[in-house]
């Protein structure tokens, strides 16, 4: 590796499209905290591998912004009839549908994904690694995070309850904090699938996405016809469909020039104006309370085509982003932000649900009965207040990003069933909250929250963290959280 320092006009040295390196550890030296702090830019930049792929860690970490913002501004306390009253704004401004077409970014995060595991998968295939133990480090990667989330609201909501507060208040404050949780049930799913998503995909290319896309379509048309229950099967088919567009990036297989990407945006964009007014789509690209129909639970073909389009806008994208990534300045804000992303996803919410609880029932912030210039004039404020509580969080909070892989367990069925009764679990969680008002033995919802602890045991996820190994190259870039290895 060059000790020259990259400038803006010097070519990235990164190579986006191929797989991360495997031996990733220096990379991983600058995650956050006090060792981040005693890193410069450009000795974060020296520690990363030259095929370490900026971009998509760029696109991970900006689409975690645009999820936290966008949930934060559409959250609504209004103040009627003496009463406060919790809204969303899509339900509020029926305009504010169309900009969901932007804020929906959450097909970006399985996108990036199938990019990445893609060559963790090839990587773990390379070193001989069981798919009982790959499957057990992704969910132990991801999942170790929710922990002190989860540890933090059952006692809490067991506590408040005993003082007095209405239990389906503290049901709803628990589910709002918990529903980040969702996309990670769905993302374990699709990783458990990867070898065999990756074996159709070196077999069949393009048309492996195809038949998940006819799939999502057969499955879209039996739930609008009322097949009971048929609709939940496309989150598997539209999510696996988007996390299979990850791979054709990993063999460089997507647009290679700008135009060519701006072409397959502006076509996917014409393609969804048509199934929103053709074939009676809804606009909005997220859930809106009391609606007929949603695009988002369960997903529909709208969200693959709105992922064509967000594909097409990163190839042209690419480029100009490579350039300006290759400035260690740059690089190094991304990768020490990527290094605390989950915890930024996972506690934004909780961070939502304190700030309102802290202020509003105390009159300590001005609310309205309706969504006017007064309550838009105050969102700034509101957003940066948002954001030093959830930096707090986070300062609590990510040390639990910053994990090793869990011990070597082999066993197909135990990782199976331990899959199998985490994905439920959290599920179930997701559904109800982390607070069952309606519990006969106690508040805490017992078989979820048992089936949940009980998977993630199987998985290894409990465990206390052994020594640190070879990294998997779908990690994040966490250029500084693992200095220790060096010691």
């Amino acid at each position: 590796m060059s000790e020259e320092e990259p400038t803006g006009d010097e070519p990235a040295r990164t190579a986006p499209a191929g797989p991360p390196s495997r031996d990733d550890a220096p990379a991983r030296r600058a995650a956050g905290g006090d060792e981040a702090e005693r890193l410069t830019a450009a000795q974060i930049d020296q520690l990363t591998p030259l095929d370490r792929n900026r971009y998509a860690d760029l696109l991970r970490l900006a689409a975690i912004a645009v999820v936290v913002l966008g949930h934060w501004m559409v959250a609504v306390v209004l103040h009627r009839d003496g009463e406060l009253v919790a809204a969303s704004l899509l339900e509020l401004v029926p305009q504010a549908h169309w900009a969901t077409w932007v804020v929906q970014v959450m097909p970006i995060f399985f996108f990036v994904g199938g990019y990445a595991n893609a060559a963790a998968w090839s990587s773990a295939r390379g070193r001989g690694v069981a798919w009982a133990d790959w499957v057990r480090r992704r969910a132990r990667r991801l999942t170790r995070p929710v922990l002190p989330l989860v540890a933090l609201w059952v006692p809490l909501g067991l506590l408040l309850g005993w003082l007095g507060v209405p239990g389906e208040l503290l049901q709803l404050a628990s589910q709002v904090a918990f529903v980040p949780a969702w996309f990670l049930a769905t993302y374990l799913l699709v990783v458990a699938l990867v070898p065999l998503t990756t074996a159709l995909h070196r077999r069949w290319g393009f048309a492996a996405v195809a038949g998940l896309v006819v799939a999502a379509i057969v499955v879209d048309l039996a739930h609008t016809a009322g097949v009971p229950a048929i609709g939940w099967a496309n989150f598997v088919f539209v999510w696996g469909a988007i996390h299979q567009l990850g791979y054709l990036w990993y063999d460089q297989r997507l647009p290679a020039v700008p135009w060519q990407g701006l072409v397959l945006a502006a076509g996917a964009v014409a393609l969804l104006v048509a199934l929103v007014t053709v074939a009676d789509y809804p606009v909005s690209m997220v859930g809106v309370e009391g609606a007929e129909r949603s695009n988002n639970s369960p997903p529909t073909i709208a969200l693959i085509v709105l992922a064509l389009g967000q594909v097409g806008i990163v190839a042209a994208l690419r480029g100009p982003a490579e350039r300006w990534l290759a400035r260690p300045a740059v690089w190094a804000k991304v990768a020490i932000g990527g290094s605390v992303a989950m915890t930024v996803y996972l506690w934004h919410m909780t961070a939502l649900v304190l700030l309102v609880a802290l202020t509003h029932p105390f009159g300590l912030w001005p609310v309205t009965a309706q969504v006017d210039g007064s309550w838009w004039a105050l969102r700034p404020l509101w957003i940066g207040l948002l954001a030093l509580v959830l930096a707090l969080l986070v300062r609590l909070f990510a040390r639990f990003e910053r994990t090793g892989p869990p011990r070597s367990r082999p066993s197909r069925v135990r990782a199976m069933v331990g899959l199998a009764a985490t994905v439920l679990g959290m599920g179930l969680l997701v559904a109800g909250g982390l607070i069952d008002p309606t519990g006969r033995l106690t508040a805490v919802p017992l078989l979820p929250l048992g089936l949940f602890v009980g998977g993630l045991g199987a998985l290894g996820v409990l465990r206390a963290d052994p020594p640190l190994d070879a990294p998997d190259p779908a990690d994040p870039p966490e250029v500084a959280a693992s200095a220790r290895e060096a010691r």
